[in-house]
């Protein structure tokens, strides 16, 4: 087997390592173009049709070397239009090269003059053609050059024997045509290649920095609004010696979890490369790292942005393309982008009198940053596992490896860059995933998979406020947000949060929403001070009012509950505004089934249903309007029976305004805004509410009163409370404590398809002066 360094090269010529990889098959990785969206705008005052023909060539204005770009497509400015946008390639497109003649003799070679040819990462970004007369052609893949046609063959990892393929070497610019006489093109036939050369990392530049046309193109500027990405270098002979091992005996189809793995790592543009079951029989998740050379990790750092800023839509688009082709009919495949948890390390070591602490410091770092890096490093070959969580024992054994003998590590403790710990106004189990949770703190909706223990940021919404979170059974997930005019946006997850849907937007506050099953879809329903609205999950749906009280259409709602009862109704519960009472439809909140069920008079904030054996009760947490009085608490009611008959629960209240109300079997949880969370116990002969102890572990406003609690929910046996301090974990029967902390000195966690990569490390070392 190779080794997976390089020997010392001053011992043979490089060429000899070339050809000793072609002999296993394995070719270098070709250098990439990074791409950029082009914007072309009118100026002046004309309003006629302008062109912008495909190969317009774009450049950099300043700089020493010409970085310049050529557009992958015509484009026109359209009368009445003012810009349009194209797709742009770092590089120099080649239009027709005639790389030579058939000879009619198996195994022809044949080198196209522009080498090494570049990837784009777009489909076809090269093009082989053999000339035909136009009556030989025998299908629809053609291309008409100079007046000749010519029929285009495919490329081909190995040969099919099917006819008209070849072998690419994109670095050394060869065609390899099949060993086999009925395979080639005939004699004499021209045989032309149209591709792209150029790209490399000067490609990856800055916004708005393409700005000077080469070709001239009257009354129009140009410019990049963002920056251009996917730009990679030839990759060299070592690293595609350190791959060689596993490339040479990577499978050409994919079954298992594995195959995917072994055939994703062989990608350009991929630096690494996982693959695990879905939870589903059948289904497999492909998880991709891009690839950063070393030389852009100047001592193995390596921060998030820089590999977000490598994950473009044309590599991850191609890495797709290719492993959907490899996999199995029984087989479903989901390719995507690695999910990253920075984490920071912080500490101090105690060196020895003698030692230099900078050298030290500096040696510590750089073996952090081996340690927790996505792709492979020296001091971790195959870099972080998937989902593997960091223990202070191993980092502890890092650092001790890196520091002098004798030295001393203390204080290690783990920094993460997000954590739910401000103020919390939703909280929600996964029905889909038992164990998972979710919740919002300011912009940013937050998920754990591991009971509360730790979390991880599925979705940052700059701008705006995360109001509800609200999971459906289906691993669906709504959040709702509120803007900076008060206005709601909803966003949609079909994968528990790993990918959203661009915002539905609607004018009026939303206060609470909930999923509904309505037999062959669920749909969201969300209350709002204007109405009770439905929003299907279906990509373009948009918000359809739902009428619950023909005498006022546009009555507002504070709350609502969706359930299904014991005997297998569907019921949807919703508490108006301004003291108008709670409705209730047993056809799955449908318009025109709602019918008032009483509580006129009373500012319902909650609800919530309890299943009580064969009985369905339904709870309203009642809000206090002055914060001294101590606040009525909840009610309850039976459905389903002769009438709808409301049973005050205000023993033992103290809490003020009840936010909501969660059930643990028989025992009610109630978030308050005095009390921190009260527990009832329904199955008691007089059952009475029951405040926590004031050192209980809840936040405090002051010495005698706990903080506001606005959220509690009960999943998988535990339960959690959302305060104006994050996130807390229920320990025992009134024992609390915060599970939302940035800072712990014990364990960070990840979701089993996440890698967790460094932040900026802060390990401090000092001499020893006892």
């Amino acid at each position: 087997m190779l080794t997976t360094s390089l020997p010392n090269p001053d011992r043979l010529p490089e060429k000899v390592y070339v050809d000793l990889l072609a002999l296993l098959g394995v070719t270098r990785r070709p250098p990439a173009a990074a791409a950029a969206d082009l914007v072309f705008t009118r100026v002046g005052t004309g309003d006629e049709r302008v062109t912008i023909p495909a190969g317009t060539r774009v450049g950099a204005a300043g700089g020493r070397e010409p970085v310049v770009f050529a557009t992958a497509a015509p484009a026109t400015i359209e009368p009445g239009q003012t810009a349009v946008t194209v797709r742009a390639w770092h590089g120099v497109p080649v239009d027709g090269d005639l790389v030579g003649e058939g000879t009619g003799v198996p195994g022809q070679v044949l080198r196209a003059a522009g080498a090494p040819i570049v990837r784009t990462y777009a489909p076809d970004d090269v093009l082989l053609g053999v000339a035909v007369p136009p009556a030989a052609v025998r299908g629809p893949a053609v291309r008409e050059f100079r007046g000749v046609t010519y029929e285009l063959w495919r490329p081909v990892e190995t040969f099919t024997g099917t006819g008209r393929e070849y072998l690419l070497d994109r670095v050394a610019g060869t065609v390899t045509f099949a060993p086999a006489a009925d395979a080639v093109p005939p004699a004499r036939a021209q045989i032309r290649m149209w591709y792209w050369t150029g790209g490399g990392l000067a490609g990856n530049i800055a916004a708005n920095t393409l700005t000077a046309l080469r070709d001239r193109i009257p009354g129009v500027r140009v410019t990049n609004p963002a920056p251009a990405r996917g730009g990679q270098g030839l990759e060299s002979v070592a690293a595609a010696l350190s791959r060689a091992p596993y490339e040479s005996f990577a499978p050409r189809r994919a079954v298992s979890a594995r195959d995917f793995r072994a055939l994703a790592a062989r990608l350009d543009g991929i630096g690494r490369a996982d693959a695990c079951s879905a939870g589903q029989p059948g289904r497999i998740e492909a998880v991709l790292v891009p690839d950063v050379a070393p030389q852009d990790r100047p001592g193995w750092r390596l921060p998030v942005e820089v590999l977000t800023g490598r994950e473009t839509d044309d590599v991850l688009e191609a890495a797709r393309r290719d492993l959907d082709g490899r996999r199995s009919l029984a087989t479903s495949l989901h390719t995507g982008w690695a999910r990253y948890k920075p984490v920071s390390v912080r500490g101090r070591v105690v060196v020895a009198a003698g030692e230099d602490p900078d050298a030290v410091r500096a040696r510590v770092h750089e073996h952090l940053f081996q340690a927790i890096s996505p792709l492979p490093t020296l001091g971790s070959p195959d870099g972080w596992p998937l989902g593997e969580p960091l223990r202070a024992s191993a980092v502890a054994g890092v650092v001790a490896e890196a520091a002098p003998v004798g030295s001393r590590v203390e204080e290690l403790r783990f920094v993460v860059l997000d954590a739910p710990d401000g103020r919390i106004r939703t909280l929600a189990g996964c029905p889909a995933e038992p164990g998972a949770w979710f919740t919002g703190s300011g912009e940013v909706v937050f998920r754990s998979t591991n009971g509360g223990s730790g979390w991880e940021a599925v979705g940052r919404f700059s701008g705006e406020e995360v109001r509800r979170v609200v999971p459906a059974a289906d691993r669906s997930v709504a959040v709702v947000t509120v803007t900076g005019d008060l206005h709601a946006r909803v966003y949609l997850s079909a994968d528990l949060g790993e990918r959203w849907t661009k915002p539905v937007e609607l004018e009026a506050a939303v206060t609470a929403a909930a999923w509904v099953d309505r037999g062959a879809a669920a749909v969201l329903l969300l209350a709002t001070d204007t109405g009770l609205y439905e929003l299907s999950p279906q990509p373009g749906a948009v918000p359809v009012q739902v009428l619950v009280d023909p005498a006022d259409a546009d009555r507002g709602f504070n709350a609502i509950s969706a359930f299904v009862s014991a005997g297998g109704v569907t019921g949807v519960a919703v508490a108006a505004q301004a003291r108008q009472g709670v409705y209730l439809s047993t056809a799955g909140g449908r318009a025109g089934t709602f019918t008032p069920v009483g509580l006129s008079n009373v500012d319902v904030r909650t609800l919530a249903v309890q299943q009580d054996g064969a009985a369905t009760v339904l709870w309203a947490g009642v809000a206090e309007a002055d914060p001294r009085r101590p606040g009525v608490g909840a009610q309850r009611a039976r459905l389903f029976e002769a009438a709808v008959t409301w049973q005050a629960v205000s023993s033992g209240w103290s809490g003020g305004s009840c936010w909501d109300l969660a059930f643990d079997g028989p025992t009610v949880l109630a978030a308050s805004q005095n009390a921190g969370v009260l527990r009832l116990e329904t199955g008691a002969a007089s059952p009475s509410w029951r405040s926590p102890e004031i050192t209980c572990g809840l936040p405090l406003r002051d010495r005698t009163r706990f903080a506001p609690v606005e959220a509690v929910t009960v999943s998988a046996g535990e339960v959690l409370a959302g305060t104006g301090f994050g996130v807390h974990l229920r320990t025992g029967a009134d024992r609390w404590v915060s599970v939302a902390s940035r800072e712990n000195r014990e364990t960070v966690t990840i979701p089993p398809t996440w890698l967790l990569c460094s932040g900026e490390h802060d390990v401090t070392v000092v001499r020893d002066t006892a």
